[in-house]
């Protein structure tokens, strides 16, 4: 039988770490990446966002906040904040994104989210890509209703760096969503 100072120091080192770690995607087509390691401290106040989400809008409202708390915290070890919306002609910054580095870095996002076990009412589905004109593909994160209902995505790829996502039908941005 251990004595009881050292049974809580035991316990002290058997817990394990509270952490996650994500890879955010910048300098077009995931060219450069950055590793984004959040601890516990960081997943307690981002999980917060969710706990007073009651139906499937606020949830959504939640998603797009935490969304854009994770790219505050991403910018923090990477360049990304001088990205601009869209992808701007002849943009020369280190931290530019265009939609497939937004896609995979909100996927991410949405991801942890889910395995966090904040979203009750949705869950990640990866990427989404349309092509409407053949040349003209865009890719976004998506997101399911749990209960079988819409689909949405969450696309920060049209506005500059702190702007919140558009969160919309799934069947909307399919047919060529721009805001």
């Amino acid at each position: 039988m251990l004595p009881q100072r050292w049974l809580g120091l035991l316990l002290l080192v058997a817990a394990p770490a509270f952490s996650a770690t994500l890879t955010v995607c910048y300098h077009y087509g995931c060219a450069r990446q950055a590793t984004l390691t959040l601890d516990a401290t960081e997943l307690a106040r981002l999980g917060q966002r969710f706990a007073h989400v009651d139906s499937p809008a606020s949830e959504r409202a939640a998603i797009a906040d935490t969304v854009s708390a994770l790219y505050r915290l991403a910018a923090r070890i990477s360049p990304i904040a001088s990205d601009k919306g869209r992808n701007p002609p002849d943009d020369d910054s280190e931290g530019k994104m265009d939609c497939v580095d937004h896609s995979r870095n909100v996927s991410g996002f949405l991801a942890l989210m889910d395995a966090e076990g904040w979203l009750r009412h949705h869950r990640a589905a990866g990427v989404v890509h349309r092509a409407p004109w053949f040349v003209d593909g865009h890719f976004a994160a998506r997101l399911d209703a749990r209960d079988g209902g819409q689909s949405w995505v969450v696309d920060t790829w049209f506005a500059d760096f702190g702007a919140p996502p558009a969160v919309v039908p799934l069947a909307i941005w399919m047919r060529g969503y721009s805001p």
